[in-house]
Order: structure tokens, then C-alpha cells, then sequence
């Protein structure tokens, strides 16, 4: 078999390796797209994978989910290295756990059309930061939408989408508008427990937050006044964290109410707070 070129837009990649799986070919695959590549095959094993950033396996399975429009097969090429050692039918078994694990990473991304913004954390000790999440984050200036932001980025749709997850779920980045209603909530129960014990709450959340950092970090993104009890934004959390926050929060005060108030009044006055807050 001599050189070939193959339009990707109407064969998947996993169908051409199967082919040269099947004939036993050694050389190299070329790829080209919103991400390049080159995929060698030894006798019809893949051997190695690169898309200018991954090698190996890694490689092999994000120019496996962004976007091919040509191929050419170079046969006799020899890989600079072996980074792969599975056969084609294995590698299969795997691209499809991946395009699995793909389609539920999609279901966790906003409209293409957000706009992200960068959280005003310290990034560089908030946690260890891969080069894929600093290419991300170069390109995230509450501007750029979040389509432009994947595709801009160059490392594939399944990397590029699984690192804007990640990083939203860390709070490195933010949608303003997420961001506003992710805090109101927090916000809103506070208020609940203010109208409902007064400095009484007040008081349990200063000792509350002495017992974690978390707690803490929570009682930090907002200012309260002590003297009207009136609440403002001061911080950004994520979902997770003021889910978290409450939920310790809303045990700390099944355990102190009851010593402030006896049992009685506090089982009367916690009934109420609970149907306010939708609290089951």
C-alpha cells in the first residue's frame, strides 16, 4: 500500500486506525484540524500519538474528540518514541469510555456564549495549575465567549472542556452573572437566620467560623453590619462551597439553639426557620 489522504470529516479517526489495524501497516498517520497530530503504527499497532502538546495515550484520545478535516497515511515512517503499547481493538475500548466520560463533562458546561471572567484568587497558590489550565486561563478576559475560548486554545475539545470545568468548579473562573446568584443565595438564608434569631445568629457565626478554615472563608465573602444586621457581598464562593457552608452552618445552630432558647421555644422558632429556608 502506498501513501494515501482520507477526508476526516467524512471518516472518524477511530475507523481509519481500524483499517490500518487490519491491513498491518507501520508508518505514520497525519492529521490536521483545529488540532494537528501524527499517530504511528507499527504493524498495525499504534505505537505513538502527538498533537503538539501530549504524547502517548493523552494525545491519541483528544484528536480523537476535536474537530479532523484531513489525514494522510506516510507508510515506513518510524516513531521518534513508544508512548503506546495497547492494540487497536483496546485503544477502541477506550475512546469510547472517553466519548462517554466527554458527553457528561459537555452536560456540566454553560451556553457556548458565556462570557468567564478570572476569580480574583491568588491562582498561583491557590492550587498546582497544569500547562492546559494556564493556556485556559491566558484566554479567559470577560470578553472572549466561551466557544472561542475552547476553540482558541488549541488542545482539543475533550481536554480544553474538561479543564473550563474543572477550573469553574475550583472558583478560578467565574460567570459574573453565575457568580451573583451563586452568592445571593448565601445572602438570602443569612437574612432567614438573622430575622429568625437575631445577634443571636450573628454571634453563633462568629463562633462557628472560629472551628474551620473553611467556615471562615465563608463568614470572609460577605459583610455584615452588626448594628442593622444588614448583608452585602465582600467575596466570591462557588456553589459547592456555600452548599457546604449552610449545611454546617444550619447543624452548628441545631446544636447551640437549643441550649440558648430550651428545647421548647427553639423547636418552635427552628420549624419556622426551616420553612423559610425550604429547609427538609
Amino acid at each position: 500500500m502506498t501513501g494515501f489522504d482520507i477526508n476526516l470529516r467524512e471518516f472518524s479517526l477511530g475507523d481509519v486506525l481500524q483499517f490500518l489495524a487490519r491491513v498491518k501497516k507501520s508508518g505514520v498517520l497525519k492529521v490536521e484540524g483545529s488540532v494537528s497530530g501524527e499517530i504511528y503504527l507499527k504493524d498495525g499497532f499504534v505505537t505513538h500519538a502527538a498533537d503538539g502538546l501530549e504524547k502517548g495515550m493523552e494525545a491519541l484520545l483528544n484528536l480523537s474528540f476535536v474537530d479532523l478535516e484531513t489525514g494522510s497515511f506516510e507508510p515506513g515512517a518510524d516513531a521518534p518514541e513508544q508512548t503506546i503499547s495497547e492494540d487497536v481493538g483496546k485503544l477502541t475500548e477506550n475512546i469510547e469510555k472517553r466519548r462517554i466520560e466527554f458527553e457528561a463533562i459537555k452536560k456540566k458546561l454553560p451556553p457556548m456564549d458565556t462570557i468567564y471572567t478570572k476569580s480574583t484568587r491568588d491562582l498561583e497558590s491557590a492550587v498546582a495549575l497544569r500547562r492546559t489550565d494556564w493556556q485556559i486561563l491566558a484566554l479567559i478576559n470577560g470578553k472572549r465567549q466561551l466557544g472561542d475560548v475552547i476553540t482558541q486554545s488549541k488542545i482539543g475539545g475533550y481536554e480544553a472542556a474538561k479543564t473550563v470545568t474543572w477550573l469553574r468548579e475550583q472558583g478560578l473562573i467565574l460567570d459574573p452573572a453565575e457568580a451573583e446568584r451563586v452568592m445571593s443565595k448565601l445572602l438570602n438564608f443569612l437574612k432567614i437566620v438573622f430575622e429568625n434569631f437575631g445577634k443571636n445568629g450573628l454571634n453563633w457565626m462568629k463562633q462557628w467560623a472560629e472551628n474551620e478554615g473553611a467556615n471562615k472563608k465563608v463568614i470572609e465573602a460577605v459583610d455584615i453590619n452588626e448594628a442593622t444586621l444588614e448583608i452585602s457581598p465582600a467575596g466570591e464562593l462557588t456553589t459547592l462551597e456555600i452548599e457546604e457552608g449552610i449545611g454546617k452552618f444550619l447543624k452548628y445552630i441545631e446544636v447551640k439553639g437549643p441550649k440558648l432558647y430550651g428545647k421548647v421555644l427553639f423547636k418552635k422558632k427552628w420549624q419556622g426557620f426551616k420553612k423559610k429556608t425550604k429547609v427538609q
